[in-house]
């Protein structure tokens, strides 16, 4: 195993090649990633029948739980959706605050919601009240995102 400066020095190294890789040859970044994880463990001494396993498993447990998080999330914001909760949310909001300030609305409504969800989940289930208020305010999606 190589010293700590080493490892430093290795991993500002793949950060750059990583940079390169994506703004400079304009290779996919899921690509980019792989190239850059297979030279960071190559250069820092990791045997190369472990690269590949570590590679699988450091993408395996972050597309896991990234995956589970998404889902459930895009399951409550649909739940929210097909049952009327976000027209009720949305109209809730701009009969409180009013049309001008329905922005302020959905900033406090987003907090709220991500109390006791990840924000991953918060943001998808506030990606239809984003549009529900859109909609009943006649201003632009982006305006709220």
């Amino acid at each position: 195993m190589a010293d700590p400066a080493t490892l430093l020095l290795v991993t500002l190294l793949a950060i750059g090649l990583l940079l390169m890789l994506v703004l400079w040859v304009k290779l996919h970044p899921f690509l980019s990633l792989l190239i850059t994880a297979m030279f960071l463990g190559i250069a820092s001494g990791m045997p190369l029948e472990r690269v590949s396993a570590a590679i699988q498993n450091g993408l395996g447990g972050t597309l896991g739980f990234v995956a589970t998080v998404v889902g459930i999330g895009s399951i409550f914001g649909q739940i929210l959706e097909a049952s009327g909760g976000t027209e009720a949310i949305a109209k809730t909001l701009i009969r409180r605050f009013g049309k001008k300030r329905a922005h302020w609305s959905l900033s406090i409504a987003g907090f709220l919601i991500a109390i006791p969800v990840f924000f991953d989940v918060g943001f998808i289930i506030l990606v239809p009240v984003v549009y529900a208020l859109a909609k009943d305010t006649k201003k632009s999606t982006l305006y709220y995102a």
